[in-house]
């Protein structure tokens, strides 16, 4: 098939960041490929043309009618732009809230759909499947457990492994002996990167940095999308960027939410805590639909609490103390790390976005 002309698609940060790496996979491949997409500041930097940046809304849950006419309109633009451009394939990472109606009009125009990082219909909403498998050509998984269950409801799916096993650096080894002595131990601090999840994060995570600095005089490193946190920091509390990695490898402990940033964590083999808060309204929606025991991805993997959750009215910093001094203590720290050394080999090989680019380009 030609692949001259691809639009993607992609809704939140991290999919607005495997999104632009696989277009610059692409792009190698096919020099050629034109690509347009809707998405964030990652995917505006590789696209030829960029037609709307939706990941600054911060959609999430229920929409504001505000949010909701934005989304509306640029699907009418997209359909315009589709009838006009008729991309040869299009390209769908995760955000399935807006990328089903991406889908359908693709469907409607016989344009053949790849989804890229599957939503969790495993967690939640199964019924979104019979949906998928009505306008999705190949689903590209990069959990092991989804390939099967599309699989088994008639859906072609690859499971292509995890994006983050090429961007997230495993930690140097120390001996044995070593963990649990910290003198200090340097604790990470996570607050999100959606706006109205690091306003309800930050005051738990600063009152549990503060309990912490007086029992156990340790460090801390503020983790962040945005370096407007800095000014909400008190003097000991270091700010650095997210994506420094480097200086993420030396933290011994986190403290985070439970989406992507966890799974890196997993992936550098740091033991942490997973807190987690939503509007009133949120929740009690979520709760309403959740199918899965945990909310973190290697809890789910495991099907056991591995890491300890603090979620809604258990999000509470004396809470969240007992479970850190509780896993820093030698034994319990030694356990967390060689568990989580388990979960990269499970989640897939290296190569990940040229793999994909090479199935989408070839199919």
């Amino acid at each position: 098939m030609v692949n001259n002309k691809i639009f993607v698609s992609a809704g939140d940060l991290s999919g607005d960041i495997h999104a632009s790496d696989l277009m610059r996979e692409i792009k190698k491949i096919n020099p050629s490929c034109r690509i347009s997409a809707v998405g964030g500041v990652n995917l505006k930097l590789v696209a030829d043309k960029f037609l709307d940046n939706i990941v600054s809304i911060n959609a999430f849950g229920f929409l504001p009618i505000k949010q909701f006419l934005y989304l509306k309109k640029v699907l009418r633009k997209l359909e315009n732009y589709f009838i006009e451009e008729y991309p040869d394939k299009i390209i769908l990472v995760d955000y399935y809230g807006f990328n089903i109606f991406v889908a359908r009009l693709a469907k409607r125009l016989k344009i053949p759909v790849y989804y890229y990082i599957s939503p969790q219909v495993w967690a939640s909403r199964s019924s979104r499947i019979r949906k998928l498998a009505e306008t999705v050509k190949k689903m590209l998984v990069i959990l092991p457990f989804e390939e099967k269950l599309y699989q088994n409801k008639g859906i072609d799916a690859i499971f292509v492994g995890n994006p983050l096993i090429d961007k997230i650096p495993k930690r140097q080894k120390f001996p044995k002996q070593s963990f649990g002595n910290f003198n200090p131990p340097i604790i990470g601090l996570f607050p999100g990167s959606r706006k109205n999840t690091i306003k309800r994060h930050i005051p738990i995570i600063l009152e549990t940095a503060k309990i912490l600095k007086r029992k156990l005089n340790a460090k801390f490193i503020m983790f962040g999308t945005s370096e407007d946190i800095a000014s909400q920091l008190p003097e000991y509390i270091e700010f650095c960027k997210s994506e420094d990695f480097e200086r993420r490898k030396s933290i011994d402990f986190a403290i985070c939410p439970s989406g992507t940033v966890s799974l890196e964590n997993t992936l550098m083999g740091v033991p942490m805590v997973v807190i987690y808060k939503l509007s009133y309204l949120n929740y009690f929606f979520i709760r309403a639909i959740i199918k899965v025991k945990y909310i973190t991805l290697v809890n789910i993997l495991a099907d056991k609490n591995i890491v300890p959750e603090f979620v809604q009215i258990n999000a509470k910093p004396k809470k969240i103390v007992s479970a850190v001094l509780e896993q820093l203590k030698h034994e319990n720290y030694i356990c967390k790390v060689e568990e989580l050394s388990t979960f990269r080999e499970m989640l897939g090989i290296p190569g990940v976005s040229k793999r994909v680019a090479e199935i989408i380009l070839s199919d």
